[in-house]
């Protein structure tokens, strides 16, 4: 727990009087198996659609409350600037089990600190309603493997990676779908993996109103270049739409 606790102050800290988005647990048995104690990860056909994420720390529950544990004396200590965001959920029930966990180790979802979720996956995005009810203070779109369950492509396999894109019409339809019943409610919106650093991809999710962007740190410049522009041609639009009204 120590040692989560210190990489999260070191990240809080730098981004003091920000807020920063802590992604609970989500490295694969595969993953886990390179690292020291590895050798007893059960060995998966699958890892990416194994055993991770938010379905692994609900199994092994003492995870997940060592992590929030972790959050709930960085708080103690007056480091508030850190939300918690949980990877690969497919239900709002694993969704309700974590806060009731949070809850358990002193934390307040919602109420004293951001609670989200990661939209990775079909099964999420098109029940998005069911967590907005259950309740979330934000979501952030996964591309890499939203964009993988969607068109059925291993994003690891070079001889089909010509057909991988985030731009694909149903992965396109489904962010919009999501965020836009995020915004009826005031749920901030954001993206992560490869798609944030997409310029074309991030001037349509700019036109569908999400809240932020998350880009590799050499591409940084030129999203915020590409943020700007289509904010001001938004805003062109709504002039000359006002303006036409008037007339």
């Amino acid at each position: 727990m120590q040692a989560v606790k210190k990489g999260i102050k070191a990240v809080a800290e730098k981004f003091e009087g920000k807020q920063v988005w802590y992604r609970t647990f989500d490295a694969r048995t595969d993953e886990y198996r390179n690292l020291q104690g590895g050798e007893e990860e059960p060995k998966e056909d699958n890892p990416m659609l194994g055993w991770h994420g938010i379905r692994r720390d609900l199994d092994e529950p003492e995870l997940l409350k060592a992590q929030f544990q972790a959050v709930k004396e960085l708080r103690d200590e007056g480091v508030k600037n850190v939300g918690i965001m949980l990877p690969f959920v497919i239900n709002a029930e694993e969704l309700k089990k974590a806060k009731e966990i949070a809850v358990e180790c002193g934390l307040k979802p919602l109420e004293e600190i951001e609670f989200g979720i990661m939209v990775e996956t079909p099964a999420a995005v098109f029940i998005i309603e069911e967590f907005i009810q259950e309740g979330i203070s934000f979501i952030s779109f996964g591309t890499n493997d939203l964009t993988q369950l969607t068109l059925g492509i291993d994003r690891n396999n070079e001889r089909i990676q010509k057909h991988f894109t985030e731009l694909h019409s149903a992965v396109l339809k489904q962010c919009a779908f999501a965020i836009q019943k995020c915004k009826r409610k005031g749920i901030e919106t954001s993206i992560c993996g490869q798609a944030g650093s997409n310029p074309e991809m991030v001037k349509w999710l700019v036109r569908l109103g999400i809240s932020s962007v998350s880009a590799n740190i050499d591409a940084v410049e030129e999203i915020r270049k590409v943020v700007l522009q289509e904010e001001k041609e938004l805003l062109k639009r709504a002039l000359e739409r006002m303006k036409n009204l008037e007339e």
